[in-house]
């Protein structure tokens, strides 16, 4: 074991980063001088959990997201489950300094339950990596993460904790990074293709003007709420809903590294997983016939097609998601899409 704490204290020395190595038992075994720097609060003298390291963080307003201070129990309990299901996994998160890191997680081979974290601050050398489709701090255990050589820029693998097709686009609709369901997509050319590392719509150039207007002007809109479009699919009915947002890691202001950067989740309402309109109603604390609208929106009908089906106004359909966006405090009909896009992947039946 000696030698492979050897290798990642040298990987994590080679690019100023902080290291910090866990049981199965989530007890650290052992850290470098640049975490005990980033986190001088932890006493390392005596046995410390990633609990206790991620309570002792909320108590010192480290972090720069409030949903973890609302209630770190529940924060960490993802972070767990992260780790049960994936073996690999790197991600950014806000500090409250304004500092934008990369966590990279690993799940170690021949160990026994044993893994790391490394972290890093994302700076303009760092982000440029990820933009040419090169990062160094790939799987330590290599073979089955390394993406094939025709597939470069997915070598970054952020987005793999997401349960639906998801990518990193420069407003270019140059792919930075995306996760293997996207990756899927792509292959199967349903749909989407990437040609020289950019974003297309196979044989329709409307969607495809669309597509590349709506990212090439995202962040010169004074807000920036989501963006959705439906993007017709081969050989099938019903659309893809592609929503073109910010990654959480760009509220660090136009100045901040993440700048430039949009977050691109593809739902195909064919796979999502089914869940019932009572059950969207009391999550969300809106109506039956308001979930049901919901509903409708996320697999891709219209307002228009909506009223057809209801055979009512296309006003009362308006009436009704104005409805939802005051009782939820969703900002439009793509915050609706993602937010129950989200509930059917967690709450959904899979059967």
């Amino acid at each position: 074991m000696s030698d492979l704490v050897h290798d990642l204290s040298g990987r994590a020395r080679d690019m100023n980063a902080g290291l910090a190595i866990f049981d199965k038992s989530d007890t650290l075994l052992a850290t470098n001088d640049k975490q005990k720097t980033i986190y001088p609060f932890i006493d390392y003298s005596r046995a410390v959990t990633f609990r206790d390291i991620v309570w002792e963080c909320v108590k010192h307003k480290k972090f720069g997201s409030d949903t973890i201070y609302s209630d770190p129990d529940r924060w960490i309990g993802y972070a767990e489950d992260l780790r049960r299901f994936n073996r690999f996994w790197q991600s950014f998160t806000l500090h409250s300094d304004g500092r934008v890191i990369q966590i990279t997680y690993e799940r170690l081979d021949d160990t026994d339950g044993w893994w790391y974290q490394i972290r890093r601050d994302v700076t303009s050398n760092v982000l440029e990596n990820f933009r040419s489709g090169f990062d160094s701090l790939i799987s330590l255990n290599g073979g089955g993460v390394l993406p094939q050589a025709a597939q470069p820029s997915f070598v970054v693998r952020l987005l793999d904790a997401l349960p639906y097709p998801a990518a990193l686009l420069t407003p270019r609709c140059q792919v930075i990074d995306g996760n293997p369901s996207f990756a899927s997509i792509l292959s199967r050319g349903d749909g989407l293709s990437l040609v020289g590392g950019r974003l297309c719509i196979p044989d329709a150039p409307t969607e495809q003007a669309e597509l590349s207007k709506r990212a090439a002007g995202f962040f010169r809109r004074r807000t920036r709420t989501p963006i959705t479009l439906r993007v017709s699919r081969l050989d099938q009915p019903s659309p893809y809903f592609i929503t073109l947002s910010e990654p959480p890691a760009q509220s660090v202001g136009s100045g901040g590294p993440m700048n430039g950067i949009l977050l691109l989740t593809l739902v195909d309402p064919d796979v999502l997983p089914a869940v019932s309109a009572r059950a969207v109603a009391e999550l969300l604390q809106i109506t039956g016939s308001e979930a049901e609208i919901a509903l409708a929106l996320c697999s891709g009908r219209s307002v228009d097609e909506i009223a057809e089906d209801r055979g009512v106004e296309r006003r009362t359909v308006y009436n009704q998601v104005s409805s939802i966006l005051g009782k939820t405090g969703l900002r439009n009909q793509a915050g609706i899409v993602r937010q129950v896009t989200t509930i059917c992947w967690h709450f959904g039946s899979r059967a």
